[in-house]
C-alpha cells in the first residue's frame, strides 16, 4: 500500500526539481529552458534557478554548442550505488555469464522501475568470444518500455488485466518499429499466453533487428522481481532459434530463484 502524502509535507523546490531531472531524462538529447518551462507548466525565471543549481552540484550539465541541458553524470553514480547494492546482481552475475558464453549472445537483467510503466536494465553480459561486432542500444541503468519488450510484458503478466490497465492508463504506446504493440487490449492478449507459457517475446518491437526472449526470476513470495532476457540481432537467429535454448534458459532462471528465496533478509 503507497503512503498517503500530505501536501503541506512537501517540499515545492524540490519537488519541482525532481520533475525537471524526470523530464531530462526522457528527453537525452537535451532541453533549452523555455521547453521546460512550458512543459512543466513553471516560469523560465524558476527552471533557470533551480537548474543553475541543479548544474552547480553536477546532477545537469549544459551542451555549450546548443545551450540545452542534459543530465550530468552525478545522476549517474546515483543510480550505481542503488544498483550496487542489490545483492540479487551479484547472485544472477555467475549463471547469466555462463549462459551468454554457452549460446554466444546477450543477456539482460531487468527489473521494473517504480511506477511499472518501464524496465530498467540493471545488468548487461555479452559473451567473451561472439565473433560479432554488433552492438545493441541496452545498457546498464537505462529504461526502455514496459509494453514492448520481452522483460517488460513479463514483468507486467504477474498482475491482473484490471492492474494492467491501470498501470498503463496514461502510457503513449509509441510505435519504435513496425512491429510495436500499439494498444493495450493487444497487450493484454499477449499477456494470457506469457501467463501460461511462463515467457515473453520481443519480436522485433523496440530495437530494429533485435529478437529477445525472457524468463522470469521469482522471490520468496513467488512474485517476479525481475526477468532475464537473451537478445539477438534477426542477421543471425530467428525466434525459432531463441526457443531452442527456452528449456535451459528456464533452468538458469530457475537456479537463480533458488538462491533468492533461501537467501538471508
Amino acid at each position: 500500500m503507497s503512503e498517503k502524502i500530505n501536501n503541506s509535507n512537501m517540499v515545492q523546490s524540490i519537488e519541482r526539481a525532481i520533475d525537471i531531472l524526470d523530464y531530462l531524462a526522457q528527453h537525452p538529447k537535451g532541453c533549452g529552458i523555455g521547453e521546460l518551462s512550458k512543459n512543466l507548466a513553471l516560469s523560465k525565471s524558476t527552471i533557470h534557478r533551480i537548474i543553475t543549481t541543479l548544474k552547480h552540484k553536477e546532477y545537469v550539465i549544459q551542451n555549450m554548442e546548443n545551450e540545452k541541458y542534459q543530465l550530468g553524470m552525478k545522476v549517474l553514480s546515483l543510480s550505481s550505488s542503488i544498483i550496487n547494492n542489490m545483492d540479487f546482481i551479484d547472485i544472477a552475475k555467475p549463471y547469466i555469464n555462463d549462459f551468454a558464453n554457452k549460446v554466444g549472445e546477450v543477456i539482460h537483467l531487468t527489473i521494473p522501475d517504480e511506477s511499472f510503466t518501464n524496465i530498467i536494465y540493471v545488468d548487461k553480459v555479452t559473451p567473451e568470444n561472439s565473433g560479432r561486432a554488433i552492438t545493441m542500444s541496452s545498457n546498464i541503468g537505462k529504461k526502455a518500455p514496459i509494453y514492448c519488450t520481452a522483460s517488460g510484458k513479463l514483468l507486467l503478466s504477474q498482475h491482473t488485466d484490471d492492474k494492467i490497465r491501470a498501470l498503463l492508463k496514461d502510457v503513449s504506446f509509441v510505435k519504435y518499429t513496425e512491429n510495436t504493440i500499439n494498444s493495450i487490449d493487444v497487450l493484454i492478449d499477449e499477456i494470457h499466453e506469457i501467463r501460461k507459457n511462463q515467457y515473453s517475446f520481443d519480436n522485433v518491437e523496440y530495437d530494429n533487428g533485435v529478437i529477445c526472449m525472457a524468463v522470469p526470476i521469482y522471490d520468496k513470495a513467488n512474485k517476479i522481481i525481475a526477468a532475464i532476457s537473451l537478445s539477438t540481432v534477426t542477421l543471425f537467429n530467428t525466434k525459432d532459434d531463441l526457443l531452442k535454448h527456452l528449456d535451459n534458459f528456464k533452468n538458469v532462471a530457475k537456479n537463480i530463484s533458488k538462491l533468492m528465496i533461501h537467501r538471508p533478509f
